[in-house]
């Protein structure tokens, strides 16, 4: 038990124990009772105070009026005899001691001041030195018959031992009732900080090795217990953004294994047959360049991707014309269409045309990813179309991506004519590094689609594909109308 006591007093003495929130808390609430406690003690004191002095006064009151009665038939020694009062004196008209108790006698209680105000009106005041009392008194000073001056006398010995016995009792009662409050602060603050201790003890475990773990939450319904469920949502986000983190550099990491391994194998069979055949060693950088710029582009998907994810991503909305924005796409794949006998068809089925508000460069870009999955995995024409997104909403069975399209979208179709998108695939066609089965191993890195999502969504539109009922392939991609 000595130990304990000996820790317990270590741990006040302990100078990190005033900077705990306890600690604060506990000195707030017994500073705020404390003058509460003061404030309190002062009022009673004041009050009873008051209350003796009120009837001491109303008891003089009665006393007086007994005086006057008796002033007005008898002689001042008479009145003195009759009214029984042990401190009072009788004044002529000339401001003379005509009669004395026995107590005062040889004294003169009241200044000539206070005799001249006493026939006008009742004179109350309290005098320190009064003979026959040892705390003074407080006396009544009035008019009698005769043009004479009565003055009587209450000593306020019994007054002032009321009042210290009043003193001692709130200098010993109010500070044991602070020193209560405050060991019931520190232990009521002790109690609400404890689930918030938990909470830091549990996050002091969590680290990136194991972010699975949660905080406790109280269960109390309180703001402790709002706040857990807050963090906990925290955690929630901050474990699916770990996740998908690791996912994308573990994804990334695969897909850059393979053509830095090209890279390596091209540049060692540059470095030994170079000399012996400069036609082979300017195919191999040839190929070298390619992997080079495939390299790049894949740094640079990644690269729009982390921006989106951040919200980040740079766009200077501009508006644009719908069919300028079809054309201008068709053009520029043009010449590779035409080199695969894949033509390239227009259909703008907005009546008077259509003008969007997007970023002219992320535009295009999504617009070409799409076109370009078309030439690489499609085959047959590719259709590029144009028209008003449906308000109603619901997608096409098979359809996967953004959420149903809005009133106030232009929706932008691509499609093709070939064996369309396997069923599997669909559900994560917008997944990161997700490639359809029959596109493993080709030259595309699995992250064009997921940018064609992220730039959609980025400018308040959205991204699906699906299989037409015709056959063939569509992804479509909806932009805000301006």
């Amino acid at each position: 038990m000595i130990d304990g006591v000996a820790r317990r007093l270590t741990s006040l003495v302990d100078p990190r124990t005033f900077r705990t929130l306890r600690f604060r808390l506990t000195v707030s609430f017994a500073s705020v009772v404390a003058l509460v406690l003061a404030a309190t003690g002062v009022l009673i004191y004041v009050q009873f105070s008051r209350d003796l002095d009120r009837r001491i006064d109303d008891d003089l009151g009665d006393r007086q009026v007994v005086v006057v009665g008796l002033s007005k038939g008898s002689s001042p020694l008479r009145v003195i005899e009759l009214s029984g009062e042990p401190l009072m004196q009788l004044y002529d008209a000339s401001g003379r001691v005509v009669a004395s108790s026995r107590r005062v006698e040889g004294h003169t209680i009241l200044t000539a001041e206070e005799i001249r105000r006493a026939r006008t009106r009742t004179v109350i005041a309290d005098h320190d030195h009064v003979p026959g009392t040892d705390d003074g008194g407080r006396l009544h000073a009035f008019a009698v018959a005769q043009d004479g001056v009565a003055v009587i006398v209450e000593p306020l010995d019994d007054r002032e031992v009321a009042l210290h016995r009043l003193a001692l009792l709130l200098l010993f009662t109010l500070p044991g009732a602070l020193i209560l409050a405050s060991l019931a602060g520190s232990q009521v603050a002790r109690g609400a900080l404890r689930p918030v201790e938990r909470m830091r003890a549990r996050a002091a475990g969590i680290g990136a090795g194991d972010s699975t773990q949660r905080l406790p939450e109280p269960g109390t319904h309180d703001e402790l217990d709002r706040l857990a469920i807050t963090l906990n949502d925290l955690l929630d986000r901050l474990d699916h953004a770990l996740v998908r983190e690791r996912r994308i550099v573990g994804d990334a990491s695969h897909e850059l294994r393979t053509p830095i391994a090209v890279l390596r194998t091209r540049i060692d069979v540059a470095l030994r047959d170079g000399d012996d055949d400069p036609a082979r060693l300017r195919a191999v950088l040839a190929e070298t360049r390619e992997d080079a710029e495939r390299l790049s582009r894949l740094a640079d998907d990644l690269l729009v991707l982390a921006r989106a994810d951040q919200g980040e991503l740079p766009l200077r909305p501009e508006l644009l014309d719908v069919q300028d924005l079809l054309e201008h796409a068709a053009a520029r794949h043009a010449p590779q269409a035409e080199a695969a006998s894949r033509p390239l068809t227009l259909d703008n089925r907005i009546d008077g045309g259509a003008v969007v508000l997007a970023d002219p460069d992320r535009a295009a870009q999504a617009l070409d990813n799409l076109i370009v999955n078309a030439l690489r995995y499609g085959a047959g024409p590719i259709d590029l179309s144009a028209e008003l997104a449906d308000p109603i909403g619901p997608a096409r069975p098979g359809d996967s991506g953004g959420d149903p399209s809005p009133t106030g979208l232009v929706a932008i179709h691509v499609r093709d004519h070939g064996a369309g998108f396997p069923e599997a695939f669909l559900p994560v066609a917008f997944q990161r590094f997700s490639q359809a089965d029959n596109a493993h191993g080709g030259p595309g890195t699995g992250l064009g689609l997921a940018i064609v999502d992220a730039v959609a969504r980025a400018q308040g539109g959205t991204a699906r594909v699906a299989n037409h009922p015709d056959g063939g392939a569509v992804a479509t991609l909806t932009l805000p109308l301006a």
